[in-house]
């Protein structure tokens, strides 16, 4: 099952769908800070959430539609950087760059607890490939300006689910899941769809970084 895939409907007004990736890339430029600065926020982020991409059955964008959210996503990056700067409050600015999803790659700031910690996550990926830079490179950004960590795009089922689902751990397997065990003891079954390239500038990296572990998070039992 992929949940993230090309449709062959054709798309029309792309002029027009130009036209409010731009508007919206000039919105994005600053970041919601409200929330973020009080004391139970813990990170903001942007996606471009338009129609007819990211609908409940989401489609990716072709390439050259998805180098112009990477555009825009490269100038925030930029903006959002002076403007934490300035708030003086810790954090962990980030592009996360979906491939094949594209339409879920997103700038996210992460709030920490102390200057030079860097937030990693239990899903980073133990493939060894390099960036691609080659497919999602443009003329009108530098990729190689980040630092870049590869990640699984992955659907996942905990353990918990078997109890009110249809399936069982077995069902899981013969499809292709594996069955994962984070450093708290949570287990999970996932499977892997795709690449999730999380990437930081590299000028701003601390040479004194210290990382902060980030895993899944499992639902709240009901009972």
């Amino acid at each position: 099952m992929k949940f993230y895939h090309s449709q062959k409907k054709k798309v029309r007004g792309w002029k027009r769908r130009v036209h409010h990736l731009d508007r919206w890339g000039e919105l994005i430029k600053e970041p919601h800070t409200k929330y973020f600065l009080t004391e139970r926020g813990r990170h903001t982020y942007e996606r471009y959430t338009v129609s007819p991409f990211y609908n409940l059955v989401k489609r990716h964008p072709p390439l050259w539609f998805y180098k112009l959210i990477i555009a825009k996503l490269v100038t925030a990056y930029s903006e959002w950087q002076k403007t934490f700067d300035k708030l003086n409050v810790p954090y962990d600015l980030q592009l996360w760059l979906y491939d094949p999803s594209y339409i879920r790659s997103e700038i996210i700031c992460h709030k920490m607890q102390q200057h030079g910690e860097r937030k990693r996550f239990s899903w980073e990926s133990d493939l060894s490939k390099p960036f691609p830079y080659e497919k999602l490179g443009s003329k009108h950004y530098n990729l190689q300006d980040f630092e870049w960590i590869l990640a699984d795009d992955e659907h996942i089922h905990f353990e918990d689910d078997f109890e009110d689902a249809n399936f069982t751990a077995e069902d899981l397997l013969a499809d292709g899941y594996i069955r994962k065990q984070q450093s708290d003891g949570l287990i999970y079954y996932a499977k892997r769809y795709g690449d999730i390239w999380i990437g930081r500038r590299r000028d701003a990296m601390s040479k004194d970084t210290k990382d902060v572990i980030q895993g899944y998070f499992a639902p709240p039992r009901t009972d």
